[in-house]
């Protein structure tokens, strides 16, 4: 009886993480702002849609003379509530910073708090805290 209590708990919360993840990818479906803080001029845009069961994401920041820019292209895997991770390329080019970066790469984005937005987890791995600590953020 104490196994059957245990399985029917492990499906129970199985099913309750399942809800939660669904629920969690409907509020990162559509456009959001998107963007590093030293492009002055504003940020941009993200599209995250959902194709065969997969989150893309597609996203572009330009400075008013299209000098500075980030864009990122990949996919989202949702980790829980408040952390997915992002697979895909990131150019990113600013001329009072780290100039450019152009890489394939595997980041973590969290919302923490009563925040509205994710942040870049690994931000440091951008460029040196001690030239510029960038903030990547995706925006409910």
């Amino acid at each position: 009886m104490k196994q059957l209590i245990t399985g029917c708990l492990a499906i129970f919360f199985t099913f309750q993480m399942a809800a939660q993840l669904s629920e969690t990818e409907k509020t990162l479906l559509g456009t959001h702002q998107f963007g590093v803080q030293f492009i002055w001029d504003g940020y941009g845009t993200a599209e995250i849609i959902e194709k065969d069961g997969a989150l893309y994401i597609k996203g572009e920041q330009y400075s008013s003379d299209q000098e500075e820019y980030l864009l990122i292209d990949g996919t989202i895997t949702v980790i829980d509530t408040r952390n997915f991770t992002y697979n895909g390329t990131l150019k990113l080019f600013t001329k009072g910073c780290c100039g450019l970066l152009d890489r394939t790469v595997s980041y973590t984005f969290r919302k923490t708090g009563n925040r509205k937005y994710w942040r870049l987890k690994e931000r440091e791995d951008l460029c040196s805290p001690y030239t510029c600590a960038y903030y990547l953020d995706i925006f409910e």
